[in-house]
């Protein structure tokens, strides 16, 4: 499976240090940690150096690392786990082993690890309690790690000024993945009070790098199961927004230059048809459009059965009792001499 890596931008690393110097005076800057990036985890996740006796959470928060009033240097970025029964218990218990106040008024993002995602009513409860902080800012993204506390300290360790790593993905490449519109916090939230259906985006550390990779499906507050990258990419087809993505048949790859799709409702039957003009110049004297179009047939028929077999619409086909796909796929060019 193809995993996608995260790129690495800048300009919220400023915005996050001009948001700094300019809303508070000193005094409340040097007083508070900045936390940017927060994971939280249940005690069965595996992490034994979080500061306290343990408890149902752990939280590992990434602080901001600030710039000093000469700017010739910068308070060195931090990563803390700490360990608790509530998220309030948690922040009393850092504060108490720290000379500064941990703030959420700058929160980014937070990351939740399988034991709390995959456990409804311990999703909910984290979930709400964070609504419920006085500081919090609800403007955040959302991602689900396997140990929450290892992704924190992967993005920390990049030296992305304060664990903007993320965020920063969010916001310059989020259109790149039909992920972009679950890693909301607010529609999370009303996910879980409403019900429906929620995505969390993937992520998986390793070797020191940060990749999406798939989500974690939520439906009517309980946990239904994974899915891939490639059914996320499948979600594009669906929903006729797969240009610019790339489909690979017989050993051959071809950028999609414009898509469409039709969904055609006949009482409980329901035909998809999807068209596309991709470009496979290096190619196009060795393979015709059939065989992209039987890849996007079966690509989307596995992830169809997927859904059915998690009883969940992550593909927002809707209800239907019979379905059909059709593809039909032009190769045409784009202006490069052979």
């Amino acid at each position: 499976m193809k995993i996608k890596k995260l790129g690495i931008f800048a300009a919220g690393i400023f915005a996050l240090t001009f948001a700094l110097c300019s809303c508070f005076d000193a005094t409340e800057t040097e007083n508070r940690k900045y936390v940017v990036l927060m994971g939280m985890d249940s005690d069965g996740d595996g992490e034994a150096e979080a500061i306290g006796e343990g408890g149902k959470y752990i939280m590992s928060a990434g602080e901001a690392g600030l710039a000093s009033d000469i700017g010739q240097s910068s308070e060195k970025q931090e990563t803390i786990l700490v360990g608790g029964d509530s998220l309030p218990e948690i922040r009393r218990l850092a504060d108490m082993y720290s000379s500064k106040k941990m703030y959420f008024g700058q929160l980014k993002t937070v990351i939740f690890g399988s034991g709390v995602y995959s456990d409804g009513e311990t999703l909910a409860e984290t979930v709400y309690t964070m609504e419920r902080m006085d500081d919090i800012n609800t403007k955040i993204v959302v991602f689900a790690s396997d140990n929450a506390a290892q992704t924190v300290r992967a993005v920390m360790d990049k030296g992305s000024k304060g664990g903007l790593y993320l965020w920063d993905y969010y916001k310059n490449n989020g259109g790149d993945t039909e992920l972009s519109e679950y890693m909301n916090f607010e529609r999370l939230i009303k996910c879980l009070r409403q019900g429906g259906t929620f995505v969390i985006p993937k992520i998986s550390a390793e070797n020191g790098e940060v990749f999406l990779d798939g989500g974690e499906v939520i439906k009517d507050g309980e946990y239904m199961g994974s899915v891939t990258a490639e059914d996320i990419r499948n979600v594009k087809w669906i929903k006729g927004r797969a240009k610019g993505e790339l489909i690979t048949a017989e050993g051959v790859s071809a950028g999609v230059k414009s898509q469409k799709t039709d969904i055609l409702r006949d009482e409980g039957n329901v035909k998809i048809y999807i068209s596309a003009e991709v470009s496979a110049e290096s190619a196009a004297d060795r393979i015709n459009g059939a065989a992209f179009e039987e890849e996007i047939i079966n690509s989307l028929t596995a992830s169809v059965n997927k859904a059915e077999e998690m009883d969940v619409d992550f593909l927002g086909i809707g209800e239907y009792d019979g379905l059909e796909i059709y593809a039909d796929v032009e190769i045409i060019s784009s202006g490069v001499i052979k």
